[in-house]
């Protein structure tokens, strides 16, 4: 009988690596492509619609101010001959310092515009923040990796949760009021180039 105990407890030293090791929790890893959430995702559908309504509207101003120019820049080249000299420096001037009030504006609209897309991002990676943490705590994930930045070289198809992400992320934004602010885009519009401006009248 003793002999019996004893090898029943060395079996049990033997085997219990093995058990413990059966009972550890599974690893489970999956990656999401942040920038597919971006694009497809309601929040990000709102925030690139809402930018690219204010690149139109900003568009249309630096537009009519270029026209403005290019009206006094024709005007100008038709009086040169008949105004005094000291008349047409003066409309020259006048030229000279809308061209350059022209010249800011452009360049805030644009840093505007790149600010707002920013925001926009920030935004929403916030949100996502929130919302893969909840999925990975409530779906026992030990790890998510974003797909660009997580250095993933291979990864099967079932571990791709981004679609799961996008759902998640839906509901999760109905239940929110959305802020009224800049919108990601992944890509989100970019801001406009500033138009060609009207070459200096020659003297």
């Amino acid at each position: 009988m003793r002999i019996y105990v004893v090898s029943v407890a060395l079996l049990a030293l033997v085997l219990a690596p093995f058990a413990a090791r059966a009972q550890a929790p599974a690893v489970r890893i999956g990656y999401v492509d942040l920038q597919k959430v971006m694009i497809e995702s309601d929040r990000g559908k709102e925030a690139r619609k809402a930018l690219s309504e204010e690149l139109d509207r900003r568009k249309k101003e630096v537009g009519d101010r270029q026209d403005e120019l290019q009206k006094l820049k024709d005007a100008l080249e038709k009086q040169s001959a008949m105004i005094t000299p000291e008349a047409r420096a003066d409309k020259e001037r006048q030229y000279q310092a809308k061209l350059k009030d022209y010249q800011r504006i452009t360049n805030d609209y644009q840093a505007e515009l790149q600010q707002k897309d920013q925001e926009y991002i920030q935004r929403i990676l916030k949100d996502l923040e929130e919302v893969i943490k909840g999925m990975g705590d409530s779906e026992k994930y030990t790890l998510i990796l974003e797909k660009s930045q997580g250095g993933i070289l291979f990864a099967a198809p079932s571990s791709d949760v981004t679609d799961k992400v996008i759902a998640l992320y839906n509901e999760w934004a109905k239940k929110r009021p959305s802020a009224q602010a800049p919108a990601a885009q992944a890509p989100a519009p970019r801001a406009p180039a500033a138009p060609p401006v009207p070459a200096p009248v020659r003297k």
